[in-house]
């Protein structure tokens, strides 16, 4: 399911909801601290975690390891957010 399809499905029943967010970690030691705790953040039954992808890729592996041990092991949707910076329009 979409997650704009849940916020509006939460939203016609009344339901409050809300989500995660993650910048991943840049140490080895940091990415196991976080997939540790991963569990932990499920059982607060967000609606939808949304990862940050590193600047320039440099977090790239650890985004796509963190977003499939959170949807695939643990069971919370996930988002990939993408920022830019120094965009000029």
């Amino acid at each position: 399911m979409k997650i704009v399809d849940k916020i509006r499905e939460a939203d016609a029943k009344g339901k409050p909801w809300f989500s995660i967010e993650f910048f991943p970690p840049k140490t080895e030691a940091g990415l196991e601290n976080l997939l540790d705790r991963a569990t932990r953040f499920a059982q607060l039954q967000p609606l939808f975690a949304d990862i940050t992808w590193g600047a320039g890729g440099s977090t790239a592996d650890s985004t796509l390891e963190i977003a499939d041990v959170f949807q695939n092991l643990i069971g919370i949707e996930v988002d990939l957010a993408v920022h830019t910076s120094s965009c000029y329009v």
